[in-house]
């Protein structure tokens, strides 16, 4: 018997122990997600590319989920699954829940939505499809968002928006359903009020809600041409006015905002600490009516008829002028000149011209002034036209289309994308 060492059975006893120790592996290994050879080579799967192209484009829909076809069947499951109590990716597939999703442009597809259990917790759970559709609903995001789209194109007509979904898909909804979209819009929220321009106009339009008549309040960019805000008052009266411009301002640029000859808006405008502009439109407009009716009212021969009219050019000519000292100075001789005026003419200088002279030439002391309301005019006529303005029943769904037209003509992108201009 050879000699051995006498650390021989320390070495080996070590082995042993080693041997019979229990290693444990690293916990986090096991809930790592495994991978197929067809998730980096399409070739490899049975599977169809997913054909629904529009809603690829879009990756805000399908960037956690994994999509395909199979057998005319539209499977939708998690492309990373994990318990959504627990947080473990240890979970395992347990079978496909049937599914109808309306596709406006792909019509009725039949989908399965991938169901799953977890092993860690043994919850069930499905894969999350709420940014494609929502739980108690088949028609799809998109599917809606058309429809709101030929809300906009239509002014909100159900029967053309019916008559038109049922053209293109062959899918026939409740007019009910339509308006309850419809009535559901909300403009998507941006923070801009930092790049309001601080030159607004402000109007006020009628709006015949079930056979009364209500008033659109509206506040518009003349720099940006977007609608600041929008509501809608049972009254016009100084209360509601005050509300809506203090409002509708609030932590934004004050400088100067137009308006039409209302007298209850000015004092509120001023107030509110903005220079007010009265709209030129309205002032020819007021003036021509007050000759009118004097001419209408009394017996005049042709010279003075002549007369009023070569002193209203006169007037007129006043705004010809580039200059607010020279204004002034061309109003002071027509303030020294008065007695030699017709009566209607003397009244109009007097009553309407010389104690408002500021509010008529403020957009001679700031080019960025608005001159006129035309713009908010134009914006009226397309957002929410005479067509439609007796047609509503409630106030929401007035708003409701009118957001709806706002958001078609594409103003807020619209604004994103320009510069200021001031």
């Amino acid at each position: 018997m050879k000699y051995k060492p006498k650390n021989f059975y320390n070495k080996w006893s070590k082995v042993f122990y080693m041997i019979s120790e229990k290693t444990l592996a690293p916990v986090d290994v096991l809930f790592d997600q495994g991978y197929k050879l067809s998730y980096f080579s399409e070739s490899l799967s049975k599977y169809e590319k997913n054909h629904l192209k529009p809603i690829e484009k879009d990756y805000n829909v399908f960037k956690s989920l994994n999509t395909w076809y199979k057998r005319d069947i539209f499977h939708i499951e998690m492309l990373v699954p994990f318990c959504p109590k627990c947080f473990s990716k240890f979970v395992i597939k347990n079978g496909v829940k049937e599914r109808k999703l309306y596709f406006y442009h792909e019509g009725v597809v039949n989908s399965e939505i991938q169901m799953y259990k977890c092993k860690k917790c043994g919850k069930k759970f499905k894969t999350d499809i709420t940014n494609i559709v929502d739980d108690n609903s088949n028609f799809t995001h998109e599917f809606k968002e058309k429809c709101i789209e030929l809300a906009g194109l239509f002014f909100g007509s159900i029967r053309k928006i019916a008559y038109k979904i049922k053209k293109d898909t062959g899918i026939s909804i409740s007019r009910q359903t339509i308006e309850n979209w419809i009535l559901g819009y909300k403009i998507p929220k941006k923070e801009i009020s930092n790049r309001y321009s601080g030159y607004y106009i402000f109007d006020v339009e009628w709006i015949k809600l079930n056979s009364v008549w209500n008033y659109r309040f509206t506040l518009f960019d003349s720099k940006q041409n977007i609608i600041v805000n929008d509501e809608i008052y049972p009254k016009e009266n100084s209360a509601n006015i005050q509300e809506f411009l203090s409002e509708s301002t609030r932590n934004k640029k004050i400088i100067a905002i137009t308006s039409d000859l209302n007298e209850k808006y000015k004092s509120i405008i001023e107030d509110l600490g903005f220079k007010h502009q009265w709209c030129l439109f309205h002032v020819f407009k007021n003036i021509n009516k007050k000759i009118h009716d004097y001419m209408r009212d009394n017996e005049l021969s042709d010279d003075e008829i002549d007369k009023i009219r070569q002193e209203k050019l006169e007037l007129f000519s006043l705004f010809d002028i580039k200059s607010f000292k020279k204004a002034r100075n061309r109003m002071n001789k027509i303030l020294n000149q008065i007695k030699d005026y017709s009566g209607v003419i003397q009244a109009i200088i007097k009553d309407f011209l010389m104690p408002y002279f500021q509010t008529y030439f403020s957009y001679l002391l700031d080019e960025n002034i608005e001159r006129t309301s035309n713009k908010l005019e134009n914006t009226f006529k397309i957002t929410f036209p005479k067509s439609i303005k007796k047609k509503m029943k409630i106030k929401k769904g007035a708003m409701s289309r009118i957001n709806i037209r706002k958001e078609i003509l594409n103003q807020i992108k619209v604004f994103d994308n320009q510069p200021p201009s001031f």
